[in-house]
């Protein structure tokens, strides 16, 4: 029960300003958002610059909407660069502090080794 069929949403942030809210719709999967499952959106924006933060959340709608999210990997298809954003909390009503929305900050790739 740890993914979603709720509708989710995520807004970029950039050095030259942001997506405004985008919801994530055409996975490369028949099925979004399930539990252990890597799912990968393509998002159309003006160059944004170097990311610092998205915001990252779902309607909270339909049966189960809880979800557990691990990460979120954007590829800035100008630079080629991956930025990491780490979450690793429930997005639920019930679950953790209640939130279905989560403000991520770029994660520190120097902690990471590799």
């Amino acid at each position: 029960n740890a993914g979603t069929e709720a509708d989710v949403y995520i807004c970029v942030y950039g050095e030259r300003g942001d997506t405004g809210s985008r919801q994530l719709l055409r996975s490369q999967k028949p099925r979004k958002f399930l539990k252990g499952q890597t799912d990968i959106f393509a998002v159309e924006a003006v160059h944004l610059g170097q990311l610092y933060k998205i915001v990252i959340g779902h309607s909270g709608l339909g049966s189960g909407n809880g979800w557990f999210l691990s990460k979120v990997v954007i590829k800035d298809p100008v630079t080629d660069l991956d930025y990491t954003f780490l979450c690793h909390r429930w997005l639920d009503q019930g679950q953790d502090d209640g939130s279905i929305a989560r403000e991520l900050t770029l994660a520190d790739v120097g902690t990471f080794p590799g």
